[in-house]
């Protein structure tokens, strides 16, 4: 599926591999994104019915640009029943690719360019793990609600008024593949990270958890990512004798070690656990060459935040995902049905402020989410729309149920561990309370 609107190609500059412009760049931002178009300030103009742009900021281009399909498909899927009743205020909304391309320097004079010669971008999503740093403050100046889906823990304790985060931090991820791996009986685990900022980000919880639940670390392994062999790496493993492992790297990098481990052991592996991110069609692609069918959809276990299937909201996200030809293993994903229900919020919240400010409607975003006496409970735009048209209070529960964002607009629910069918079809294993994560991260 393409992550691209048709005839629309992804914002900004072509690829350059130049990491030493990360701080001029970073630097430089702080003059020129002062001058760039705060659309949020002052929303789109009353009258018109020009349409309301959702910047999705992910890559779009390059290694990472499998992000882009991932972080696009929950805008999409929002949007094509919002615009199905009307739009918001008069206004039909439209998923705007903006290309950080994965990378710190290079997001930066993008993700600018996009903000400067694109008006009417009301709301972000997207903004992943490996240009937050650098991509959020700049979203933020621009003074538009936007919900990430990037777990850096520098963002826990964050102050932005515009930052909405409903999916876990590293931190709490790496405690929870130790707390699957305990749930899982195994109590020897080799812990496997690659070397990038998505990935090993989640060390720190891994460790901690590992500890406080007296499992036994037969190895503490970060790898490069991309090589073209793993061999030493996966003897190292192999010789340590781990029940389990618990590994997260790019598909490529998992395709490489996973097939070097079987080479040297005559196809024997053991079972693992990775990052509920990796339920994906190109993690599958280059799984599926190295791996038998039974190990790819018995012995991986994806673990991440919790999607539940039974709740009143699930049916029509599900819908609107396939409708607009979503991959089918994003539908088992919670950070990505997190990205949906911010969507929603962002376009009830203008609805119920009737104005397209950033700083207008971003106060009634957390106001949905909250009980409150007579406020109708609603799990989509529509019915929420139909309520507030009746000046009727809303409760928006999503697909993961209540949302309790905390002082620093960020939520933590539970989580799930899963495995796939060949096709990718998840189907969950068992759930960890969110207070346990929290508890041993």
């Amino acid at each position: 599926m393409s992550s691209i609107p048709e005839g629309r190609q992804p914002l900004g500059r072509p690829r350059q591999h130049r990491k030493w412009r990360l701080m001029a760049a970073a630097t430089c931002s702080i003059v020129t994104t002062a001058t760039a178009g705060l659309v949020g300030l002052s929303g789109v103009a009353a009258g018109s019915s020009s349409p309301l742009n959702v910047a999705v900021v992910a890559p779009f281009t390059g290694p990472g640009a499998s992000f882009g399909v991932l972080l696009s498909a929950p805008c999409k899927a929002a949007i094509s029943v919002i615009n199905k009743v009307g739009g918001v205020l008069g206004h039909q909304l439209a998923c705007l690719p903006v290309n950080d391309y994965g990378d710190p320097a290079d997001a930066v004079p993008s993700v600018e360019k996009a903000f400067a010669t694109n008006s009417n971008i009301v709301a972000a999503v997207g903004l992943e793990s490996n240009t937050a740093a650098t991509v959020v403050p700049l979203v933020e100046r621009q003074r538009i609600p936007f919900f990430t889906a990037n777990g850096l823990d520098a963002f826990d304790r964050q102050t932005s008024p515009f930052f909405y985060r409903m999916s876990p931090a590293d931190d709490q991820n790496g405690a929870a593949y130790a707390i699957a791996a305990k749930q899982l009986g195994w109590k020897r685990i080799a812990v496997i990270y690659a070397n990038n900022i998505g990935a090993s980000g989640n060390i720190p919880g891994t460790l901690t958890a590992v500890k406080k639940l007296g499992l036994t670390m037969t190895q503490n392994l970060l790898i490069p990512g991309d090589e073209s062999s793993y061999q030493s790496t996966a003897q190292r493993v192999i010789s340590s004798n781990p029940q389990g492992m618990i590994f997260y790297a790019d598909p490529q990098t998992s395709g490489t070690f996973l097939r070097d481990y079987s080479q040297l052991t005559g196809g024997k592996l053991p079972p693992m656990i990775t990052a509920g991110s990796n339920e994906t069609p190109d993690f599958l692609t280059a799984l599926k060459p190295v791996v038998s069918s039974t190990y790819l959809t018995s012995d991986i276990y994806y673990v991440g935040q919790s999607l539940d299937t039974k709740l009143p909201a699930y049916a029509g996200y599900a819908s609107s995902m396939k409708a607009t030809h979503a991959p089918a293993p994003l539908l088992g994903l919670g950070v990505i049905s997190a990205l949906y229900d911010g969507v929603n919020l962002m376009s009830l919240a203008m609805v119920e402020s009737n104005s397209t400010s950033g700083p207008v409607f971003n106060k009634d975003i957390i106001t949905l989410t909250r009980a409150r006496p007579g406020a109708v409970v609603v799990h989509d735009f529509t019915s929420g729309l139909r309520a507030l048209k009746a000046h009727k209070q809303i409760q928006y529960q999503g697909t993961g149920g209540v949302i309790g964002f905390n002082t620093y607009h960020n939520f933590v629910g539970n989580f799930a561990i899963s495995t796939t069918d060949a096709n990718g079809v998840p189907t969950q294993r068992a759930v960890i309370p969110g207070a346990q994560v929290i508890k041993n991260a």
